[in-house]
């Protein structure tokens, strides 16, 4: 499956797989296509450039801080959500220990919490301007990837999962994107003084944020058992 650009879903794409986004058109104007991620790796995040004057009312709410404001709704049901993703996770770990497969319910519920997560941190870091969608939206313009784990799975990586360790082995990810959050967070800013004056978005500023998301994406998606592919350390 071709998972190179934000327009996944076409009729040659495997139907196996697991797309989140928007549908978009590779002609149709006001949008080009985002850099590709990590080559063949099973997880990625894609969002298509727009090339069309930016909202920059929107971006002097972020300047200010007030786009965390309105995304309040998100984050207190991501937090909700997030609880119950734990216990899941806990769940499905046992799942790929007994039948060597990660339940599907199990995994398209943690395909959508990924999902709408990105979305959030999308329109938050200025990537889209269209408010994010609650739950699942296939029409958004951010799609998040994930192919289906080959069968068999790897138990003894389920049985690390059950005792913590497999997000034990995840934390050299975790601690480097936390910190890498914080250059993010500035860039963000930065993008969002540019906008306000300019109406465009630096393609730099779109690239480092979604490659950014692809990271995280990629590892969280490890942690939790979407794949038993290890992440590469990149921003790609």
């Amino acid at each position: 499956m071709d998972t190179g650009y934000a327009w996944v879903g076409r009729k040659d794409a495997d139907p196996a797989a697991i797309s989140f986004g928007a549908l978009t058109d590779p002609a149709e104007p006001g949008t080009v296509p985002a850099m590709s991620g990590t080559p063949d790796y099973p997880i990625t995040v894609d969002i298509p450039v727009d090339d069309e004057e930016r909202d920059r009312w929107l971006a002097a709410a972020g300047v200010v801080f007030m786009k965390a404001v309105l995304l309040l709704p998100h984050l207190i049901l991501l937090f909700l959500f997030g609880l119950m993703i734990q216990i899941l996770v806990w769940i499905g770990y046992w799942g790929i220990a007994f039948t060597d497969t990660l339940p599907d319910p199990i995994r398209r519920i943690e395909i959508v919490f990924l999902s709408w997560t990105t979305r959030v941190v999308a329109w938050f870091a200025g990537t889209v301007d269209a408010y994010p969608t609650f739950g699942t939206d296939r029409q958004y313009p951010v799609t998040v990837t994930v192919e289906p784990a080959p069968r068999p799975q790897n138990r003894l990586l389920a049985v690390l999962g059950i005792f913590l360790l497999r997000t034990v082995a995840a934390l050299p990810h975790f601690i480097i994107l936390f910190f890498m959050s914080f250059g993010v967070l500035l860039v963000v800013w930065i993008g969002y003084i540019i906008v306000v004056f300019s109406g465009q978005l630096p393609l730099g500023v779109h690239e480092f944020v979604l490659n950014y998301q692809r990271w995280w994406a990629r590892a969280w998606g490890w942690n939790v058992g979407l794949t038993d592919e290890y992440p590469p350390f990149t921003l790609a």
